[in-house]
């Protein structure tokens, strides 16, 4: 008889660490959710204007700080 409550021992801690795993995962899908990115959007690449004089790619000036 003993191997029999020992086998039902094992089966009842065996369910408990399942039970355990089963509320670790649903608290790990949850925390998973936070993370969830949304998807990037295709976006256009900047179209940079060409030179001009109002709009100069420089100013051929410096600052001194």
């Amino acid at each position: 008889m003993a191997g029999i409550e020992k086998q039902s021992t094992v089966s009842e801690d065996y369910l408990e660490t399942l039970e355990k795993v089963k509320k670790q995962y649903v608290q790990y899908v949850e925390v998973s959710k936070l993370y969830d990115l949304p998807t990037e959007k295709h976006q256009e690449p900047n179209q940079n204007l060409p030179a001009s004089p109002e709009n100069p790619l420089t100013t051929n000036s410096f600052r001194i700080k």
